[in-house]
């Protein structure tokens, strides 16, 4: 893999650093410095002065490019490069060095969100838990789904996968210790916050509108009648821009129940059938369903969806590889140049957003029925815990 890691570690350098993928006019950096500054300063994530809308474990890298010093932009950036080293290792054991060689060209497809946000850390870990499971440490699988989920959320919804299909599978009890021990590592981590603050912080994803990225807002614009939140200088009390009004607070929950319901079917079609394949298809529709169907679609998503598509294609779902590479594409043509225009109610801008996110839609159809399909065909033999054991 030092070819492969090699290109990525170069063009990560290079690319997000130079030129027009290093655009970063928009970034969350600063707000992760400050979180750092807090928490140097003594003060307590989720209490007054120190609101949070992340999970607890976000504040790891926040804090550690801090403690490393010099200038915190860049050193932020050079752990965001080592957790995209550490994923790119990750998918070259899941899938071989064609998977990591696709992934390593990621720096070119979603520019510099990849180096200003921290998803790549939460994703780094996700693909950790997908490499344990693939070596049948289901424990210690769960367990760093857990840790993901403390991250960023999203891994939730393959840890809810991943237990399914060790169900389907036959491994009734490790699907359930599995669970439990995802949940109890979401638990240790949320315990030292518990209360009102804490709660505050999941409250804020509920309350939040309609991203004016979104596949809800992408049918919002096509409606009508909605207004954006925040202005062009000045972002809503969420920190964004979103559409309320109109037909908002029903498609909004129009695209939850779709959500649930993608999800729910995700980890159906992965305990209908046991292999592997089923595994990757439908843990990729899960992430693809969340960013697809979900009210919010921040550009650093991309970062979910890359490994995937590397993974898809070294598995020859080629389709669903490039339907998953040209959404990250065109996101990282809309952002965060023409993000301001489309706050200003760009039609042509909103039809890009609308034209990325239709692909999207797409992959996540593609990925189902192809899960669909492989559940319908004459089913394998399951593995029963007792001819090849779960480690923990």
């Amino acid at each position: 893999m030092i070819a492969p890691a090699a290109l990525l570690a170069g063009l990560f350098a290079v690319v997000l650093t130079t030129g027009p993928l290093a655009d970063t006019r928009i970034t969350d950096i600063f707000i992760y410095e400050r979180y750092a500054a807090l928490l140097a300063g003594g003060a307590v994530p989720y209490s007054d002065g120190f609101a949070l809308e992340y999970p607890p474990l976000a504040l790891a890298p926040m804090w550690l490019a801090r403690v490393l010093g010099g200038d915190y932009a860049t050193t932020f950036g050079i752990l965001m490069g080592l957790s995209a080293l550490a994923a790119l290792l990750a998918v070259g054991r899941l899938a071989g060095p064609r998977a990591a060689w696709a992934f390593a060209l990621t720096p070119l497809l979603a520019g510099a969100v990849l180096r200003t946000h921290f998803d790549l850390f939460a994703v780094a870990v996700l693909l950790g838990a997908l490499v344990a499971l693939q070596a049948r440490r289901t424990t210690t699988a769960f367990v760093l789904l857990g840790v993901a989920t403390m991250i960023k959320l999203f891994p939730i919804v393959i840890a809810g996968v991943a237990a399914w299909w060790l169900w389907g599978r036959g491994e009734r009890r490790a699907a359930v210790m599995g669970a439990l021990a995802c949940a109890a590592v979401v638990v240790v981590c949320s315990a030292p916050f518990a209360g009102n603050g804490y709660l505050d912080a999941y409250r804020y994803h509920l309350d939040r509108p309609v991203q004016i990225e979104s596949t809800p807002a992408t049918v919002l614009w096509l409606l009508g009648g909605s207004e954006v939140t925040g202005t062009t200088t000045t972002p809503d009390a969420f920190g964004s821009n979103g559409l309320v009004g109109g037909a908002a607070a029903t498609v909004r929950v129009l695209s939850a129940v779709l959500g649930l319901a993608a999800l729910a079917l995700c980890a159906w079609l992965a305990a209908r059938r046991p292999d592997e394949h089923q595994l990757l298809l439908c843990a990729a529709a899960a992430v693809v369903a969340f960013v697809s169907l979900g009210k919010v679609l921040s550009p650093q998503y991309v970062a979910w969806l890359a490994p995937f598509a590397a993974l898809l294609l070294a598995r020859g779902e080629r389709l669903v590889a490039a339907l998953l590479a040209f959404a990250i594409v065109l996101t990282t043509v809309e952002f965060p140049r023409l993000y301001l225009d489309l706050v200003e109610g760009d039609r042509s801008v909103a039809l890009l957003v609308g034209a990325r996110n239709a692909l999207l839609l797409a992959a996540l159809g593609v990925l189902i029925a192809r899960a669909a399909g492989a559940a319908r065909s004459p089913r394998l033999s399951a593995v029963s815990p007792s001819s090849a054991p779960a480690r923990p």
